[in-house]
């Protein structure tokens, strides 16, 4: 998930301009308006300089990124609850009705295979819970042409050995929702357009509690918004109180996000290997079964089944990739919903069903287990129910901050012109450049498109502002 804040608000946080002590906003561009507006004000000139130039970032960065915020803010609220939306949505093929019988097994499987229509399967998932159904999956598509990752998942009654339906993975809902809200489903491009919206939301937020931050006692439109006056004041409080309140849980949100950045998440991960902190032997290596004589049977699934399900716990899902190989064992990843913080490996021996390794995530070193509890903050899955709550209220609060801030933008505009800030008279102080360059070392993406759009910024500025040719 990501986000940002739009705070076109002015910094009065008041109704009326003059019961205010505060800085008024930097003008508009509208019909009349002098480039010494922001000069007016009976404040220091240093002071308002520096506020107009932190407003009219605030105000262009929150302009630009809405309609992905938008995407993003919306997808991720729905991601987060995928778990209780698909029991809903599925609970025929998921949930069954526990007999005294059990099939084994091999013969569940080859129901698995005649519906699939070959043997090709790659996994199998089973759970502790005896009210659920078992899935098999396999490659979709014909055999040896699997296209790009396609899979078949098919939902079978462990005790009837009822075929319950199928599904294809990559066509479902939800995994649609993710791909959007991970990449816009642009691919390595969408992924970079997300995490540059995600850096600047970061940068939002902050320069919205510089533009919120009190210049006087007042507590109406600073610490409790109002209600009851004009549309304007009651938008500008609304997205300027309710932002500061929740800012820290929307700046926890956006940043564990930024673990799943090309640029940002990439270099997270390779710092980790370069650390010896990546789990390459215990998770991403296959497993190895012990050395047979040639020709030995390989162990049944009866066999190999229950000792992955003597390692679950109560609300796992026991995910079983099949050995790839002859000399490979099976490797299974146990998992609480979508906790990855609650990743269990365990191997077992193709041949004998032993008992090979079992590695949780409290296992592993710093790093990846930074990886993990970050992976999982940003899903709301930390703490179960409550943190999804909160990660949905995050994602809620995003969405109504962009749009109040563009409604506010709309609301002010004059009649055919744009009502974008117009450039301070002076540029930030050397301190205020140091913090850019911070940012931009910080947030890379973010510093490569402030470049851009400052030498953009520059060029359009004296175009903007040169004299008509004389004739």
């Amino acid at each position: 998930m990501t986000d940002t804040s739009l705070d076109a608000h002015d910094v009065q946080h008041d109704g009326s301009a003059q019961d205010s002590p505060q800085l008024e906003a930097p003008a508009l561009e509208r019909e009349g308006n002098s480039q010494n507006d922001a000069a007016a004000s009976p404040k220091p000139a240093a002071s308002g300089n520096l506020y107009a130039n932190v407003w009219r970032w605030h105000f262009y960065a929150g302009l630009l990124t809405a309609p992905i915020l938008w995407i993003v803010t919306i997808t991720g609220a729905l991601y987060v609850f995928r778990t209780e939306l698909t029991e809903f949505r599925d609970h025929d093929l998921l949930r069954v009705t526990p007999a005294e019988q059990r099939m084994s097994y091999e013969e569940l499987k080859q129901v698995a295979v005649t519906a699939h229509g070959s043997s090709d399967l790659e996994a199998l998932i089973v759970y502790p819970d005896s009210t659920r159904s078992i899935q098999f999956v396999g490659h979709h598509g014909e055999e040896g042409e699997h296209g790009p990752e396609e899979h078949k998942l098919i939902h079978i009654d462990p005790y009837s050995g009822a075929l319950l339906g199928t599904q294809i993975a990559e066509h479902d809902f939800f995994h649609i929702v993710l791909e959007l809200h991970r990449n816009l489903l642009l691919g390595t491009t969408g992924r970079f357009v997300t995490e540059l919206t995600t850096c600047w939301g970061i940068i939002l937020l902050a320069t919205g509690v510089f533009l919120w931050w009190p210049r006087s006692k007042k507590n109406v439109g600073v610490w409790v918004p109002r209600v009851r006056g004009k549309l304007y004041a009651i938008l500008r409080d609304w997205h300027a109180v309710t932002g500061i309140y929740v800012v820290p849980l929307l700046l926890i949100v956006t940043a564990t996000g930024l673990f799943f950045s090309p640029l940002m998440g990439n270099a997270f991960n390779t710092t980790a290997k370069k650390a010896g902190h990546w789990p390459i032997k215990e998770w991403f290596i296959p497993p190895q079964s012990k050395p047979v004589a040639e020709g030995t049977p390989v162990a049944t699934l009866d066999e190999i089944v229950p000792t992955f399900l003597a390692q679950s716990r109560p609300n796992d899902a026991v995910r079983i990739r099949f050995a790839e190989s002859p000399e490979h064992a099976h490797r299974a990843f146990l998992i609480q919903d979508e906790d990855k913080n609650s990743y269990r490996s365990v191997d077992v021996d193709q041949y004998t069903g032993e008992l090979l390794n079992v590695v949780d995530g409290s296992d592993l070193k710093l790093l990846y287990r930074v990886r993990l509890w970050a992976v999982s903050i940003h899903m709301g899955q930390i703490f179960g129910t409550p943190t999804k709550i909160l990660a949905l209220i995050a994602a809620v609060v995003m969405l109504a901050l962009s749009i109040t801030g563009l409604w506010m933008w709309w609301m002010r505009k004059p009649s055919g012109r744009t009502g974008f800030p117009r450039r301070p008279a002076r540029s930030l102080p050397n301190w205020g450049w140091g913090i850019v360059v911070l940012c931009a070392l910080v947030l890379p993406v973010a510093g490569v498109s402030i470049l851009l759009v400052g030498i953009f910024d520059q060029l359009w500025g004296r175009f903007y502002n040169a004299p008509p040719p004389t004739t």
